[in-house]
C-alpha cells in the first residue's frame, strides 16, 4: 500500500451510500458507478465522490444528464447552477411550478370572481408536462424527480 492507493476496504466494489440522504437507492448507486467506470483520472473520480458525499442522490441524478462533463474541474459548481429540487411525484412538480408562477391564485381568483364552480375548469396537464420537460432536464431516480435547469 502506497499513499497513492487507498487500503483495500477502501477501493474495488460499490461506493458507500451517503448516511444523509434516504432518497439515495440502487439506481442513484448505479449512475455513481456507471459514471466512476467511465473516469481514467483520479483528481475526476474524487471529484464524483465528494459531490455524491455532500449532495447525494441529487448529484446521482445530475451525473445521468447527457451533458454532464464529468471530468469537469467544476462539476460540482456545475451541479449547484442547475439543480433545483426533487419531488416524489410529477404532480408536486406541476403543483410547485403552477403555484410559483402565481397561476393556481390567478385562476382561483378569476373562479372565485366570476362564480365558476371547481369542477368547470380543468388544467391541461400534457401541455404543462411538455413545457416544463422543455424548460428543465427531469431525471426519475430511485422515485424521486430531479429537476435541473437547462
Amino acid at each position: 500500500m502506497t499513499p497513492e492507493t487507498p487500503p483495500p476496504q477502501d477501493h474495488g466494489g460499490e461506493t458507500q451510500r451517503p448516511q444523509n440522504d434516504p432518497r439515495f437507492g440502487p439506481e442513484a448507486q448505479a449512475s455513481v458507478d456507471r459514471s466512476l467506470a467511465v473516469l481514467h483520472d483520479a483528481g475526476d473520480a474524487l471529484r464524483v465522490l465528494r459531490g455524491v458525499e455532500t449532495n447525494g442522490s441529487a448529484f446521482a441524478a445530475y451525473l445521468m444528464l447527457t451533458d454532464t462533463n464529468l471530468a469537469a474541474d467544476d462539476l460540482i459548481d456545475r451541479f449547484h447552477d442547475a439543480y433545483v429540487d426533487a419531488w416524489e411525484s410529477f404532480a408536486e412538480i406541476r403543483r410547485d411550478i403552477l403555484e410559483n408562477l402565481g397561476w393556481l391564485d390567478a385562476v382561483k381568483h378569476v373562479m372565485d370572481v366570476q362564480g365558476i364552480p371547481e369542477d368547470q375548469l380543468i388544467w391541461n396537464t400534457p401541455a404543462i408536462d411538455q413545457q416544463i420537460f422543455d424548460t428543465y432536464d427531469a431525471i426519475l431516480l430511485d422515485g424521486w424527480w430531479h429537476l435541473f435547469n437547462k
